[in-house]
Order: C-alpha cells, then structure tokens, then sequence
C-alpha cells in the first residue's frame, strides 16, 4: 500500500509542476514582450524572475522524474534525490545572475529614465499576480515533500512580490506620472 500511495504522490506532483510550468511560461513570454514593448525595467525584472521560476520548475520536475526511477543502491547511497539539491543550488545562481543584470540595468536608467506607460505595467503585474497565486495553490500541497517541489515554490512566492512591486510601479507611473518609478 505505501509503494503505490507513493506513486501516486509523485504523479500527482509531476502533473501539478507540468501545469505550474505551463502557467509561467505563458506569462513569462507575456512579461517579456510587454516589457521590452514598453521599455519597462521593472516588467524586464519581474519577466527575470519568471524564467528563474519556468527553470527551477522544469530542474524541479527533472529532479522528481530522476528521484522517481532511480532507487538507492551502493554505488548511489540517497538514489537520484541529490538532484534536488543540486537543483536548489543552481536555481539560486541563476536568480543571482538574473538580479545582477537587472540591478545594472536599473543603475544604467538612473540618470536617464525612459517614459514608461504605467497601464500596461498594472495590467500584466495583475495577470502575473494571478497567475503566480495559481502556481503557488499548486504546489503548495507537495512543497514539504520534496526540496525540488519547494524550491520551485518558494521562488513563485517571491515572484508574486515582484508582481506586487510591478503593480504598484504602474500605480505610482500612472497617478503621478514619475519617471523612475519603473527603475525604482
């Protein structure tokens, strides 16, 4: 009984991280065109993180498949469930890659800020806050058994503060008309 509840564990957390990975990457590649449409950093930023999330998520579910076949042995004492840890890790360089670039992107606009209109902001940061609330009401349930499941996890928690913060960079934009909002 415990071998096939198991099972059916983990492809019930392979099928939610599909959908999760199918949520972010739609709104990834909507992040990214509005974004580069309307010259927006904090979109630009935001998108970023999105694909931090749309690659720890797909390292994730990489992790449980190989967690899933591959069973401890002598020769590998814990089976395939380092993956995971090695997932952890590389998600996080990769999120500090991406933050490097946008922190020297922000610095290089500082002086000069492009207008960005701020209804386009509000709307996309409103679609990702909604899209990222899915994600995380999908794995959620399967974050405390797995360390891939809750990297993934705790990285669309983040995102959805950056949502926020793109939110209300096109409220501040759009009511005062203050052309750093977007860098700040």
């Amino acid at each position: 009984m415990g071998a096939g509840h198991d099972h059916g564990t983990k492809d019930a957390r392979v099928s939610r991280m599909v959908i999760a990975a199918a949520i972010l990457t739609t709104f990834f590649m909507i992040e990214l065109v509005t974004a580069l449409w309307i010259n927006s950093i904090a979109l630009l930023a935001d998108a970023g993180h999105m694909l931090t999330d749309l690659v720890a998520m797909f390292m994730g579910l990489t992790a449980v498949l190989l967690a899933k076949h591959g069973s401890a042995s002598p020769a590998r004492t814990y089976g395939w469930h380092r993956a995971e840890v090695f997932t952890a890790v590389a998600n996080a360089v990769l999120l500090l890659g991406v933050a490097a670039f946008i922190l020297f992107e922000a610095f290089q606009r500082l002086g000069d800020a492009p207008e960005v209109p701020g209804v386009p902001m509000i709307v996309v940061a409103l679609a990702g806050l909604l899209a990222n609330a899915v994600v995380v009401l999908l794995l959620r349930s399967h974050s405390e058994s797995s360390l891939a499941v809750k990297g993934a996890y705790m990285e669309v928690v983040a995102d959805t503060v950056g949502s926020i913060g793109v939110l209300i960079a096109g409220i501040v934009t759009v009511t005062t008309r203050w052309p750093y909002a977007d860098v700040v």
